[in-house]
C-alpha cells in the first residue's frame, strides 16, 4: 500500500468487513464504513476496483479516480472513465507501492484529471435522472 506521506496527502481506508490494520500511521484513518456521498467530495483522489456503484459515486463527487479492476464489470468500467478522462487504471499485479505512488501523482499533479472529473459532475448534476428514465420508459410503452 502506498504511503501518504510520499504523496504528502492523507488517507482514509474504507475497510468494509475486513479487519482493520493495526500501528497505522497517523494520517492514515482506517474505518469499516463511510457514506460514499458524504466523504468522496472531500478526496483529492480516489483509489478503488471499478464496480459501477463506486464509479457512479466518484464521477458525482468530481473526484478523479486510480480504478485497480479485479472482474465482473470492472475493467469495462475502468476503461471507460479513463477514455472520459477522470481517470487512470493499475492492474492488481502492479499493485505496489512505487507504481500507486506514480499514478496518484499523476492524477494530483495533472489539472486536466481534476477538471474533467469536475466537468462530468456538473453534467451529472444537471440531469434530471428519474425524468429521463420516465421518459424513456413511456416512449418504449407507446412503442408497443
Amino acid at each position: 500500500m502506498p504511503q501518504p506521506q510520499q504523496l504528502n496527502r492523507r488517507a482514509v481506508l474504507l475497510m468494509g468487513n475486513n479487519s482493520l490494520p493495526e500501528n497505522l500511521p497517523a494520517d492514515i484513518v482506517a474505518i469499516n464504513y463511510a457514506p460514499y456521498s458524504q466523504i468522496f467530495p472531500r478526496a483529492c483522489a480516489i483509489v478503488h476496483q471499478g464496480g459501477i456503484g463506486t464509479t457512479a459515486q466518484a464521477l458525482l463527487a468530481g473526484c478523479p479516480t486510480l480504478i485497480v479492476p479485479y472482474s465482473h464489470d470492472q475493467p469495462d468500467n475502468a476503461a471507460r472513465v479513463e477514455r472520459l478522462g477522470t481517470s487512470r487504471t493499475i492492474s492488481r499485479s502492479q499493485y505496489t507501492t512505487s507504481p500507486v505512488v506514480k499514478e496518484l501523482q499523476k492524477l494530483l499533479d495533472k489539472p486536466q484529471y481534476t477538471n474533467k472529473a469536475s466537468e462530468i459532475r456538473s453534467i451529472i448534476q444537471a440531469e434530471n435522472g428519474v425524468t429521463i428514465a420516465c421518459d424513456a420508459i413511456e416512449q418504449q410503452l407507446k412503442a408497443v
